[in-house]
């Protein structure tokens, strides 16, 4: 699912061979897996949020036994928060959100497996269809979690050596800073 991050992830070997990886290089291969991290979390908070709205809808029809799809919409606000209490408007800021480069590449890998688009037509898809787009949104849930997961093992591992490398006075912070 989250191709790309066998590029950036280390396998056994490299792990094994930082020590001999210039700072540059653990720099450089850092960077990439923190630039494809935030892709797959982007692509993994899109689908999580995809997955939320089918699955109201879903326990909607279940709950209620109507078929009013207005009910899905107008909770629809309150479906994406989640837990989160929004800041008083007087107190909200401006914030931007930077999409990353992968994270298209990574949606649209995920559209095109699912075949038609994920939420279009929900009050005409029976509840059969409502539950097997819940488990295949899981799979892909599931998979672009274990390619975060490697994500931050191979971030973890680049970071530890930099660290080391500080600590134990083969790399000057000095360098950092000319």
């Amino acid at each position: 699912m989250a191709e790309g991050s066998a590029s950036t992830t280390l396998d056994e070997r490299e792990r094994a061979e930082l020590v001999s990886w210039s700072n540059d290089e653990l720099r450089a291969r850092r960077s990439a897996c923190e630039a494809h991290e935030a892709a797959v979390s982007y692509a993994r908070r899109v689908l999580q949020g995809r997955l939320d709205i089918v699955r109201a809808e879903l326990e909607r029809r279940l709950d209620a036994g109507d078929d009013d799809a207005e009910a899905l919409l107008s909770r629809l606000p309150a479906l994406l928060a989640g837990d989160h209490v929004a800041t008083a408007p007087t107190r909200a800021r401006v914030s931007s959100v930077t999409l990353p480069p992968e994270a298209d590449a990574l949606i649209a890998r995920i559209d095109a497996d699912l075949g038609e688009a994920t939420l279009s037509g929900l009050a005409d898809r029976s509840e059969d269809e409502l539950t097997d787009l819940i488990a295949a949104l899981e799979r892909h849930e599931a998979e672009l979690s274990s390619a975060r997961r490697e994500l931050f093992g191979s971030i973890d591992a680049l970071r530890d050596e930099l660290a080391a490398r500080y600590k134990d006075g083969r790399t000057n912070v000095a360098d950092l800073l000319a």
